[in-house]
This record gives structure tokens, C-alpha cells and sequence, in this order.
């Protein structure tokens, strides 16, 4: 029930580029790596990771596996 309610105001954080936990803007977020061609990870001042889709021109919270597969491709140093 809590994340119903809390749900629509962090989409509506996230629509304004805006971090979900501290309202800091994402766009001044530091940039961890590319998943992709077109996806982007960063990394809010508080520590939480989010996915920038450069085609739909969005922030969207980064899954585990997201986390993960950034992480062993800047452990590999790439």
C-alpha cells in the first residue's frame, strides 16, 4: 500500500530529472558509464543509481542488474 502511494510523486520527481531521494537534478549527476549506445548510468550525490534512455529523454531508477553490469565493466576498466 506505501508504494502506491509514494509511486506517483517519485515518477513526477523523475519526469523533472529530479532524484527521487534528495531532489537533487540529475542532470548534474556524475556519470558512471554507458550501457549503451543510448542508455547512460549516474550517479546522484546520494548514492542512488539511475538510467538516462537518451531516446526517450528520461530518468528511470537502475535495476540490480543494471548496477551490476556497470560495475564489472569498471572493474574491467573499460
Amino acid at each position: 500500500m506505501f508504494k502506491k502511494i509514494i509511486r506517483p510523486f517519485q515518477e513526477v520527481l523523475l519526469e523533472r530529472k529530479l532524484c527521487v531521494g534528495c531532489t537533487h537534478p540529475l542532470t548534474k549527476a556524475r556519470k558512471l558509464g554507458n550501457l549503451s549506445d543510448n542508455r547512460i548510468m549516474v550517479e546522484c550525490k546520494c548514492k542512488r543509481r539511475y538510467v538516462y534512455e537518451k531516446e526517450l529523454a528520461a530518468f528511470k531508477r537502475a535495476t540490480f542488474a543494471e548496477e551490476q553490469q556497470i560495475l564489472s565493466q569498471i572493474a574491467k576498466g573499460e
